[in-house]
């Protein structure tokens, strides 16, 4: 009767963790472009602006054309730190890559805003960074944690 039980418990298990993992698969078949209007519908990228392949490279130091697709957006103004980065890579490889470019980004702006900025530093240092499948997001934001989420609602199936 206990064998009964625990087959029974361990088979439930299973059975939940197929279901919980079979919602969140990830969408391999957007843009960055597809992705960004569902963010943009939430109204939390308003006090930034989108910027092109130039502020990627301006930026970053990045190509464009090294990746499948990008957006980028960054504060208005020159005072401010908001910034959203959405890249679909064209190779996994890419990602860890990217992780520290973003990570060399968000030390310089600290340097930059270090001894005059601590409301930037402090968005600066509760940035959010996420990878899924072929998906890196990046987001210095009082929204950040929402503006992430959002990206994880994007990119399911």
């Amino acid at each position: 009767m206990k064998l009964k039980k625990t087959i029974t418990t361990i088979v439930s298990v299973v059975c939940a963790c197929t279901i919980l993992t079979g919602c969140t698969k990830v969408n391999d078949n957007l843009t960055a472009k597809d992705i960004q209007k569902s963010i943009e519908e939430t109204g939390l990228v308003e006090n930034m602006e989108e910027t092109g392949t130039k502020g990627l490279k301006r930026y970053y130091g990045l190509n464009a054309s090294d990746f499948d697709s990008v957006v980028l957006y960054t504060p208005e103004s020159s005072m401010e730190v908001d910034e959203m980065l959405i890249v679909k890579v064209k190779d996994k490889s890419q990602i860890d890559s990217l992780k520290d470019t973003i990570d060399n980004r968000v030390n310089s702006q600290l340097q930059s805003f270090g001894s005059y900025g601590p409301q930037q530093c402090a968005l600066l240092n509760d940035y959010e960074l996420k990878s899924e499948g072929k998906y890196v997001f990046f987001a210095v934001s009082e929204n950040a944690e929402q503006l992430k989420e959002a990206f994880k609602e994007a990119i399911q199936q």
